[in-house]
C-alpha cells in the first residue's frame, strides 16, 4: 500500500480549540479592510524617556530610605542626595 493512499504522511487540518482572543472581546468588531484610510485617526508618537525618569525616582527613594536607616551626619547627606535625585526624576517625568 502506498503512503499517500493510506494517509500516513498527510497533514491534518486542526481547528483552534479552547478560548481565543476574538471570542473574549466584547463589543463591536470592525473589519479593518472595510475602513477607509481617511477615517482612521492616528496619534503622533510621544517620545518620552519615562523609564529613565521613573528609575531616577525609584533610586532617589531608595537612597532616602537608606539614609534614614544609616542615621547621623552621613545618613542625612545620603537622604538629602536621594531626595534631590528623586525630585530631579519627578521634574523630568512631569515635563
Amino acid at each position: 500500500m502506498l503512503p499517500a493512499a493510506s494517509n500516513a504522511q498527510q497533514l491534518v487540518q486542526t481547528s483552534v480549540k479552547g478560548p481565543t482572543i476574538q471570542a473574549a472581546s466584547i463589543g463591536f468588531r470592525v473589519n479593518e479592510s472595510k475602513v477607509d484610510a481617511s477615517t482612521v485617526v492616528t496619534a503622533a508618537p510621544i517620545d518620552r524617556h519615562q523609564g529613565q525618569d521613573v528609575a531616577l525616582m525609584a533610586v532617589g527613594t531608595g537612597a532616602m530610605i537608606v539614609g534614614a536607616l544609616v542615621g547621623d551626619k552621613a545618613g542625612t547627606i545620603i537622604l538629602i542626595g536621594g531626595a534631590a535625585v528623586a525630585l530631579y526624576g519627578l521634574y523630568h517625568y512631569l515635563e
